[in-house]
């Protein structure tokens, strides 16, 4: 028989698939190097049936911690790791610091049971049909976790607080918060209600472009400068296309590439009418 993904990774994989089709997929993998095979791992095929109990799934692209939040509450899940933290059935999940070489930051791990009937479970993941919740959308505080919480550290990051973007409201967030409701005259209880959110929107609203360089009027590409350029270097992010600014350079260049293979796009470089209309900007040209 030959070594095959367990079928409840593969509902798994399908699920991540169809919620993000134009994900990255370079650091995906499911069967074991060598490096794997020479130790004890869910990576290599089982000696009874040669399923492959362990998937990788690439980060980019994808909500992470979404998917952690479903793999845990799976009754085929054993332990998922994700950027240094492991959550583990024989510790009911609770997350837990990850000590092994791999710091698990590009992609993240899924592992399931042996059993057979949980290792052939057809039962959904629960991932494709995920409501995501919206920055807004409830109160954050010390201990949340989620999309919301990811929206917030890259709105706190545009001010220069270099905050990881992982989800999860942490220590870190908590004093960030704080300090900018210090800073604000807000209401100092490291909360993110109404009146501090707004005071965030208002403080990273970028400045309203100039005439000839609002978003959607023109195709830019390398060499070309503006607010519009701007504004796709800041809707891609910084770790794509660079630091903010308004040149569009060899950094933004590899930005929209990127971007536009996640998108199903030819990847050219080039933000025409199709480029500009997948970000949501109205086309006027």
């Amino acid at each position: 028989m030959s070594a095959h993904l367990a079928p409840t990774l593969r509902v798994l994989r399908e699920e991540i698939n169809t919620r993000w089709p134009h994900r990255d997929r370079s650091s995906d993998g499911w069967i074991g190097d060598a490096a794997h095979q020479a130790r004890s791992s869910d990576h290599n095929p089982d000696g009874d049936d040669r399923s492959v109990n362990a998937i990788d799934v690439d980060v980019d692209g994808i909500d992470p911690l979404l998917v952690v939040r479903h793999c845990i509450t799976h009754p085929s899940c054993q332990y998922v790791i994700y950027n240094r933290v492991i959550w583990s059935r024989v510790r009911s999940f609770a997350p837990a610091r990850y000590t092994g070489t791999n710091p698990h930051n590009k992609h993240l791990h899924v592992s399931v049971s042996h059993q057979r009937a949980l290792e052939e479970s057809q039962r959904p993941w629960g991932i494709a049909t995920a409501t995501v919740t919206r920055l807004g959308d409830r109160v954050l505080r010390a201990g949340c976790q989620g999309s919301d919480v990811r929206e917030l550290q890259t709105l706190a990051n545009r001010l220069g607080a270099r905050l990881t973007v992982d989800g999860a409201f942490g220590a870190r967030t908590t004093a960030w918060v704080r300090s900018f409701q210090r800073a604000r005259s807000l209401t100092v209880d490291g909360l993110v209600g109404p009146a501090t959110l707004a005071t965030l929107r208002k403080a990273t609203a970028p400045p309203p472009p100039q005439p000839g360089r609002v978003p959607g009027s023109r195709t830019v590409r390398r060499g070309s400068t503006g607010d519009d350029v701007a504004f796709v270097k800041r809707f891609i992010g910084t770790r794509r296309c660079g630091p903010p600014g308004v040149d569009f350079d060899e950094r933004t260049d590899a930005g929209v590439r990127w971007y536009q293979r996640m998108r199903g796009l030819t990847d050219d470089g080039i933000v025409g009418r199709l480029t500009w209309a997948q970000m949501g900007v109205r086309v006027t040209y």
